[in-house]
């Protein structure tokens, strides 16, 4: 699936459809199996792409750092076909 560009205004503003970012979230949750597992993979996907604050550390506050990293994944998911795949594609080695 393709995503529009995340751009920083999208943590500061309000709108009736989701943002790329929030539908992004969404899918590496699927990804990740959802649950604890899928919250884990995002966090990490999230890392691999740049985010290098925890969970507790609101997008918004940083919503330059926070659109790099989105796009990064938006960027990894056009190519990527599975979860694994996500995160070769964003320099993580394999275990």
């Amino acid at each position: 699936m393709q995503y529009e560009e995340v751009v920083s205004q999208h943590f500061l503003t309000l709108r009736r459809t989701p943002f790329p970012h929030v539908l992004i979230e969404q899918a590496l949750l699927e990804m990740g199996g959802g649950g604890p597992a899928g919250m884990s993979y995002r966090k990490k996907v999230l890392a691999a792409a740049g985010w290098p604050h925890d969970g507790l550390v609101p997008f918004a506050k940083y919503p330059d750092q926070a659109a790099g990293a989105f796009n990064r994944v938006r960027l990894a998911l056009a190519s990527a076909p599975d979860a694994e795949g996500l995160l070769a594609a964003l320099g993580v080695k394999p275990a």
